[in-house]
C-alpha cells in the first residue's frame, strides 16, 4: 500500500506495527526536513500518528504543547497531533488549520481515529473488510491492501459521466467510501462511527459592515492565510494564470515571503485560450521569479493518456491536464506552490450563479408555454444568443444547474450507454441528490448554488484536481482561500455583496488596494483548447480507447454510437468535447483498474 503512494512522498517511507494496527506514510520532506520522519510517537509511545497534508498554525501548537509539559522531538508539524490527542481527543480537529488527512492510533484505549480537513483539500478513502478496517490518501494504495477482488460501482460511473467527478462519500468501487471534508472517522471494538465536526454558516450575517471595512477585513484575512501557507523549510511557488484569484495571491505572496517569488503559468498553441501573456505581465510588474510552459502537441499526446490513465479515481475536468503540466514544471524549482482554489466559490465568482437566479426569477413571472416558444426561437440563433433558451426554458433550478455545469451530458445517456449502465440512463438519482442539497432558502437561489458549489463541486472536482495534479508531480498545492476564518468571514457577507459588479467584488476591491499595479481582468474560466486537442495530438489515444478498451468491450458504453459522436467531432461537424472527454476519462482510468483487477486474483 505505501510503495503505490511514492509520488505523494518520494523522499522517505516510515512503517510500524503497534498492536492491532499498522501504519504507514510517504513523505515529501517540507517541515523538519531532517527530523520529521512518520510515523510519530508521544513519550511512552502509546499513541501514534501519521498525516498528509500541512497543520499551518504547529508553530503556535507547539509553544503551548511545551508550555503544558509535553516533550516534542522534532519541529515537525505531524508531532502536534499526538501530543493534542494527549489533551483533547477527537476534539483536536478544532485546534488543527490546515489541509490534512490524519490517523492517530490510541494503543491504550485500542482506538483508531481518522480525520479530514475542513474543505476536503486532503483525501482519505476507508473500507471495511470483516472486523478490519483499511484506510489511505488514495484509492489505488487501498485496493492494493484489499483481501477481495475490487468490483466497480456502475453508479459511481454514471455519476463520473454527468458530472465529470465524483461525488463523496461514494468511491469507484463497491464497498469503499470516502471520508467527507469536515468529518472524523472512529474505529474501535470494530464499530465505525463517522461524525462531522464543521460546516460553513447556512446563513449571512446582516450587511452592517461598510464596503471598506469589508475589503479591509478580506485584506487582512487572505494576508494572513497566504503568510501560513508560505510556512515551509523548502522553497515555495505561486500558479499565475494571471486572473484574479491568482495575481491576488501572488501580489500577497511577494509581500509576505523573505525571498524572492517565484511564479509559473501554463499556456498553448491555440491563442484564443492562452493566458501566457497576461500571467507574464504580472509577474513582471510584482519582480517575480517566472517559468513559464507552452504546451506542444508531442508533449500532450504523452501527458494526457498517462495522467488520466494514472488516476486513483478519474476526474473529467479538461484544466487537470493543464494543472498537472504547470506542477511537473514547478517541480524542478519547488516542492510547494500556492493556488487560488475556492475564491469563485467562496466569493461569488461563477457567472451561473446570476444566470440562474435570473431564470429562476423569470420562471415564476413567465407562463410555461411562453417560455418554451422563446426559448424554441433562442435556441436557433447564433453566438451568445442560445444561452438565453437555457434562461427561459422551463426547467427546476436543481435541473438547470446540472445541466449547465454539465453540459447536458444526462441527455447522451441513452445514446452512449452500453447495456451494463443503460439501466442508469433513467435514473433521477443525480437530480434527486442536487435538488436535496440546494435546499434554496428565502429564495436566494444565488446563495443555494455557492453553497452546493462548496460542498459538493469545490471538494470533489477542484480540490480533487489540485490534489492529484500536484501530487503526481511531488509537488503540495496550498490554498490561501480556503483558510477556516477568511471562509467563515466571506460566508457571513450577504450574496448580493458578492455578485456586485460580476462577482468576486470583495477580492476585486482588495487587489486593487493591495496591488494598484495590478488591474483586476474580467471573470474568464480556466479554459484549454481541448476541443483540438481530441482532434489532433489526442484522437490516436481516444479512437483506440474506444476500439480496444475495456470500457466498451465489457459493454459499458456503446462502441458505434460513440465513434459515431466521435467521427462528428473530429470532422468539425459538432463540438462534442464535452461528452467526449468524460469517455476518454473513464476509459483510461477503467483500463488501469481492470488491470489491476485481473493482477490481484
Amino acid at each position: 500500500m505505501n510503495e503505490r503512494l511514492v509520488h505523494r512522498g518520494p523522499d522517505d517511507a516510515g512503517l510500524i506495527t503497534s498492536g492491532a494496527v499498522s501504519l504507514g506514510a510517504r513523505r515529501l520532506s517540507i517541515i523538519d526536513v531532517g527530523g520529521g520522519r512518520q510515523p510519530v510517537a508521544n513519550e511512552d509511545e502509546t499513541v501514534h500518528a501519521v498525516l498528509n497534508g500541512e497543520i499551518y498554525n504547529h508553530p503556535e501548537l507547539q509553544e503551548r504543547l511545551g508550555r503544558n509539559g509535553h516533550m516534542l522531538r522534532s519541529h515537525c508539524d505531524t508531532e502536534v497531533l499526538v501530543h493534542l490527542y494527549e489533551e483533547l481527543g477527537t476534539d483536536l480537529v478544532h485546534a488543527l488549520e490546515g489541509m490534512y488527512a490524519f490517523a492517530i492510533w490510541d494503543q491504550r484505549r485500542s482506538r483508531l481515529l481518522l480525520a479530514r480537513d475542513r474543505f476536503g483539500e486532503k483525501p482519505l478513502f476507508w473500507m471495511r473488510e470483516g472486523r478490519e478496517l483499511r484506510f489511505a490518501s488514495e484509492l489505488t494504495a487501498l485496493l492494493a491492501g484489499a483481501a477481495t477482488r475490487p468490483q466497480v460501482d456502475p453508479a459511481a460511473l454514471d455519476a463520473v459521466f454527468v458530472y465529470g467527478y465524483l461525488p463523496g462519500p461514494r468511491a469507484m468501487v463497491d464497498g469503499v467510501r470516502q471520508l467527507e471534508p469536515g468529518s472524523t472517522l472512529v474505529f474501535s471494538g470494530g464499530n465505525v462511527e463517522v461524525s462531522s465536526y464543521w460546516s460553513l454558516p447556512r446563513s449571512p450575517a446582516a450587511a452592517s459592515e461598510s464596503d471598506r471595512d469589508l475589503k479591509s477585513e478580506t485584506i487582512a484575512l487572505l494576508r494572513k492565510s497566504v503568510a501560513s501557507r508560505l510556512l515551509s523549510d523548502v522553497p515555495v511557488g505561486v500558479l499565475l494564470s494571471g486572473g484574479l484569484d491568482s495575481s491576488l495571491v501572488a501580489a500577497l505572496a511577494v509581500d509576505e515571503s523573505a525571498h524572492r517569488i517565484r511564479t509559473f503559468s501554463v499556456g498553448y498553441g491555440d491563442a484564443t485560450v492562452d493566458e501566457t501573456d497576461k500571467a507574464r505581465a504580472v509577474a513582471g510588474r510584482l519582480g517575480s521569479e517566472h517559468h513559464e510552459l507552452r504546451l506542444t502537441d508531442v508533449q500532450l499526446a504523452d501527458l494526457a493518456p498517462r495522467l488520466l490513465g494514472g488516476l486513483d479515481q478519474p476526474i473529467a475536468d479538461q484544466a487537470l491536464v493543464a494543472m498537472h503540466a504547470v506542477c511537473e514544471l514547478a517541480a524542478g524549482h519547488v516542492k510547494v506552490v500556492v493556488g487560488g482554489e475556492g475564491a469563485d466559490e467562496l466569493f461569488g465568482g461563477y457567472p451561473r450563479y446570476r444566470w440562474v437566479a435570473r431564470a429562476a426569477e423569470l420562471g415564476e413571472a413567465v407562463p410555461d408555454p411562453i417560455a418554451r416558444a422563446s426559448a424554441g426561437v433562442f435556441a436557433h440563433l447564433p453566438g451568445q444568443a442560445r444561452r438565453l433558451a437555457d434562461v427561459i426554458r422551463p426547467q427546476s433550478t436543481h435541473e438547470r444547474h446540472l445541466d449547465w455545469v454539465t453540459a447536458g451530458r444526462r441527455s447522451w445517456r441513452h445514446e452512449l450507454y452500453g447495456e451494463r449502465l443503460m439501466p442508469l440512463a433513467d435514473s433521477s438519482a443525480l437530480e434527486d441528490e442536487l435538488q436535496s442539497l440546494i435546499g434554496t432558502r428565502d429564495g436566494d437561489v444565488a446563495r443555494a448554488l455557492m453553497q452546493l458549489d462548496q460542498r459538493h463541486w469545490l471538494p470533489h472536482d477542484v480540490l480533487a484536481k489540485a490534489d492529484r495534479a500536484g501530487m503526481l508531480a511531488s509537488v503540495e498545492v496550498r490554498t490561501p482561500f480556503l483558510d477556516r476564518g477568511l471562509a467563515e468571514f466571506a460566508s457571513g457577507i450577504p450574496t448580493a455583496r458578492h455578485l456586485r459588479g460580476g462577482g468576486k467584488s470583495l477580492l476585486r476591491a482588495a487587489l486593487a488596494e493591495a496591488a494598484p499595479s495590478l488591474q483586476a481582468p474580467p471573470k474568464t474560466a480556466f479554459r484549454v483548447p481541448a476541443a483540438g486537442w481530441l482532434r489532433g495530438p489526442l484522437r490516436p489515444c481516444l479512437t483506440e480507447t474506444i476500439e480496444d478498451g475495456r470500457l466498451f468491450t465489457d459493454r459499458w458504453f456503446d462502441r458505434d454510437a460513440t465513434r459515431r459522436l466521435a467521427d462528428r467531432h473530429f470532422a468539425g461537424e459538432v463540438d462534442a468535447t464535452a461528452t467526449l472527454w468524460p469517455v476518454l476519462t473513464l476509459g483510461l482510468w477503467f483500463e488501469r483498474f481492470a488491470q489491476a483487477s485481473t493482477t490481484s486474483e
